[in-house]
């Protein structure tokens, strides 16, 4: 029996106070729909037994939330006298507080998700068609129906669009997602699948029999919001030569972990990083996740690199062109490699910005080693595929500071055992990157032989390190700096020599600069293998 007095006294430490109140109103707190015994067991998976029991005497004091429809920090912060005598806020309530009148509220995640909602509707462009044409929205699951409940809940109301076909492929789930499906009253079309098939193969099964003149790529663990279909098919019919749409995505609310980025944005278009391990550039969310979701540089459509499979809006002629998803990738990547075809085929991307939807995705993504090891082979084929193109791309998007690839300045690493020496020259030539907008920083004691992830370009006044033991990104490029060709450059990318008895500072500024970066440019638009 839930309310056992015994395990009562037990979780509250023989309280005999509280257990006394917890017993006597326990049913009546149940009754009450303000504690959802589903809800508390899923979210806090910590908990086991009897959870009205845990929370009651317990998981209030952790901060656990007994559902949606009660917000017990609010009501503590409303009647700090309930704090501080440290009854449980819902148990308080129950027993004191409906007689009492005192407020209470849904719970923040339920507050703000509707006020997010809310925001977005002044920004919506409520396009209008003068024939909608048809899009096939495309997508996958396995043992989603918790998910799928989630996503098709007033799923046409949301669209704010009328000419759409669903098709969902089913990877063999065991629960009841198929029933489910082919309950609801939408155009869907279902595809049992005795196999768990890949991201890749799944889709592009799907865009073979699919109708529409547009493919929408479409996770089951996303949360549309009113017009976000409007909004993606609006902007790519009204953007010449785009070929793909991404929309604004935002994470849920989380109640335990994650819980920093609830309400923040998830995806708003990629840009790349830089890494050593594995080498050299990853791909991440476009915007500084601390914006704020309607922040002005997060309401307006943009161009991008690339943008999330998690919704994915695509011509389908372009998408039959380019060959579609690439099916060597196992759930990773694939996103990114196809909008690096369109690129290569000068096709356009771009992120919807009023097109908002919340993602699930911590609740279908669990990092376990088998998760590590799938990533790493996915990236094993990507960057065979792309490093070239992209190490390229990057560091000429760096040079001409145009921030489409990366946001990140062209970062110069000088090296120098003999700073004393050459200080002038070093002093001269960093102003003059710093003016071009390129950070630089000096290293004058290399022992540890570390130069960094960041660094794009090593700018060596020495050959007395060997270049090929430095720990850096393996793309970087080296440049030695020597002093009338009396060094050996074997192992450099580049070489450039100055006269140490030339004093004209316009010469080192100038002319030194000049050469180096139009070396660099050279080397790059030549085909430079990294």
């Amino acid at each position: 029996m839930g309310k056992n007095i015994v395990s009562l006294l037990t979780q509250s430490h023989f309280d005999f106070k509280t257990s006394a109140l917890c017993f006597k109103f326990y049913d009546e707190i149940k009754r009450s729909g303000l504690y959802d015994e589903d809800f508390y067991l899923k979210t806090y998976d910590d908990v086991s037994g009897d959870g009205l029991t845990h929370y009651l005497v317990k998981g209030f004091r952790e901060g656990k939330s007994p559902s949606l429809d009660f917000d017990d920090e609010f009501y503590l912060k409303a009647y700090p006298d309930v704090k501080q005598a440290g009854i449980n806020p819902l148990l308080h309530y129950i027993a004191y507080g409906v007689n009492e009148d005192k407020i209470i509220q849904n719970s923040y995640s339920i507050r703000r998700k509707d006020e997010i909602c809310e925001s977005n509707l002044p920004f919506l462009t409520n396009y209008h068609f003068e024939e909608e044409p048809l899009v096939s929205i495309i997508i996958l699951n396995r043992d989603g129906i918790n998910h799928l409940k989630r996503l098709f809940k007033d799923f046409d109301k949301k669209t704010n669009y009328s000419n759409y076909e669903i098709i969902v492929v089913d990877n063999a789930s065991s629960d009841e997602s198929v029933e489910y499906l082919k309950s609801l009253n939408l155009p869907i079309t279902v595809i049992e699948n005795d196999i768990n098939v890949s991201f890749s193969k799944g889709n592009n099964y799907a865009a073979g029999i699919a109708k529409g003149d547009y493919l929408l790529l479409l996770n089951n663990d996303i949360e549309p919001t009113y017009g976000w279909l409007n909004e993606l098919m609006g902007t790519i019919v009204n953007n010449e030569n785009v070929a793909c749409v991404g929309a604004k995505l935002v994470f849920p609310y989380y109640f335990t972990a994650n819980r920093n980025k609830s309400f923040q944005i998830q995806h708003s278009g990629d840009i790349f990083a830089e890494r050593m391990y594995p080498c050299c550039l990853y791909a991440v969310n476009k915007s500084n996740s601390n914006l704020d979701i309607f922040d002005s540089a997060l309401t307006q459509n943009n161009y991008c690199i690339a943008v999330t499979g998690a919704v994915m809006l695509v011509d389908k002629k372009v998408y039959e062109d380019v060959g579609g998803l690439c099916e060597d990738y196992n759930y990773g990547l694939e996103d990114v490699d196809f909008c690096l075809k369109l690129y290569e085929n000068n096709f356009d991307v771009m992120f919807a910005a009023n097109a908002l939807l919340f993602h699930h995705e911590s609740s279908t993504r669990v990092k376990s080693k088998s998760y590590f090891e799938n990533d790493k082979n996915n990236y094993s084929i990507f960057w065979d595929k792309w490093g070239q193109f992209l190490s390229r791309n990057l560091l000429l998007d760096k040079i001409h500071d145009k921030g489409f690839f990366t946001d990140k300045k062209l970062k110069i690493t000088i090296i120098d055992d003999n700073f004393t020496q050459n200080q002038k020259i070093i002093s001269e030539i960093s102003k003059k990157f710093n003016e071009l907008n390129y950070t630089v920083e000096l290293i004058t004691n290399m022992k540890n032989h570390y130069i960094g992830n960041s660094a794009d370009i090593l700018l060596s006044f020495t050959d007395k390190y060997d270049v090929n033991e430095l720990i850096s990104r393996s793309d970087i490029i080296k440049v030695l700096v020597i002093d009338k060709d009396t060094s050996d450059s074997s192992d450099f990318d580049i070489s450039l020599s100055f006269d140490k008895s030339i004093k004209s500072d316009i010469y080192i500024e100038n002319d030194f600069v000049s050469e180096f970066l139009d070396k660099l440019e050279k080397i790059l638009t030549d085909g430079y293998e990294f």
